[in-house]
């Protein structure tokens, strides 16, 4: 990739619709080489999908991580998990990893009730494949532009979102049916929207402009073809206060392979992501963490992120 390609993927990053006639003012090239560029990189693989990133504190409801470790057993077995758990709406995010951890699952309901029936079920169905586990509530998650890592530019955040934020917006049967359609294809043009849900593009270019609860239009990246492997960073804290955590998001905004981070209630307090390329930036990121927070630190572990199973902002049957 050249340099007008990782400027041509930071913009796809802030907003995957954004017209290719805007595209090509701002790299300053003509509109067909815009378009050329774009089917390239999706060709490679590097773009691997345009996704729309909800928010869905807003929408009431509340997120849970589960850090599951697993015993070896058939692979049709786990082959069969793995299906069990994707098929589930409530399952937002879902990822093979190495380390102490062999899955990382994200879930999204409205209560414990939904999140308990949900575990229930995986932990009756699969006794002899699920060795141990454990659940924390996301609090809150701050994630970095894409600049950061690509242009290494002084980054600021993407966006900001809470786990069951205290202010609640309401979206109705039109606006769901204009986010199923956005899901997974957040580039898709008002006129196809229009066409797949059967409103009219007046209704759908307003609902686009008035639906509160999108973050973000995004592309989902292949960070292996850019060279880059994805490790997480598991931390459990000492008590901190608000300047500590102020402290712990200045880091992550200034090293330039942060991706985002969240804070968390449960076993772990902060789970940092990072693009790596090799072992000795993962010990240098880490090294430079315990240096700068040493005195926070109860304990930490790192897990890898090897397979991406499931990534859909859209827990609504």
């Amino acid at each position: 990739m050249d340099l007008i390609d990782k400027k041509l993927l930071c913009i796809l990053d802030m907003n995957s619709r954004t017209p290719i006639s805007v595209m090509a003012k701002t790299l300053k090239i003509n509109r067909n080489v815009v378009a050329y560029r774009i089917n390239r990189l999706e060709k490679a693989g590097i773009i691997q999908r345009y996704i729309t990133s909800v928010d869905l504190g807003l929408l009431g409801y509340q997120t849970y991580k589960v850090y599951m470790k697993t015993q070896v057993v058939d692979k049709a077995i786990e082959s069969r998990f793995i299906s069990y758990v994707t098929r589930s709406s409530s399952v937002i995010h879902f990822l093979k990893t190495e380390g102490n951890y062999n899955y990382t699952i994200t879930i999204a309901v409205k209560n414990f009730k939904g999140l308990d029936s949900l575990l229930m079920d995986v932990k009756n169905e699969f006794k002899g494949l699920i060795k141990d586990f454990s659940v924390s509530i996301l609090i809150y998650s701050r994630v970095f532009k894409l600049t950061k890592i690509l242009l290494g530019k002084s980054n600021e955040l993407k966006f900001e979102k809470y786990s069951l934020d205290e202010k609640k917006v309401s979206i109705d049967d039109k606006d769901i049916l204009i986010l199923k359609v956005l899901n997974q294809n957040a580039n898709i043009s008002i006129i196809d929207i229009a066409a797949k849900t059967q409103l009219t593009v007046d209704i759908v270019k307003y609902r686009l402009k008035k639906l509160p609860a999108i973050n973000s239009f995004r592309i989902m990246i292949d960070m292996n073809s850019l060279g880059y492997y994805h490790y997480i960073l598991l931390v459990k804290m000492r008590p901190v206060t608000m300047k500590d955590e102020s402290r712990i998001f200045q880091w992550c905004l200034q090293r330039k392979n942060v991706l985002y981070y969240n804070k968390r209630i449960g076993l772990f307090d902060f789970e940092i992501n990072a693009a790596i390329r090799d072992i000795k930036e993962l010990n240098g990121l880490v090294d430079d963490f315990k240096k700068e927070f040493n005195e926070l630190i109860d304990s930490y572990q790192t897990l890898l992120n090897t397979e991406l199973l499931k990534l859909n902002y859209f827990p609504f049957n």
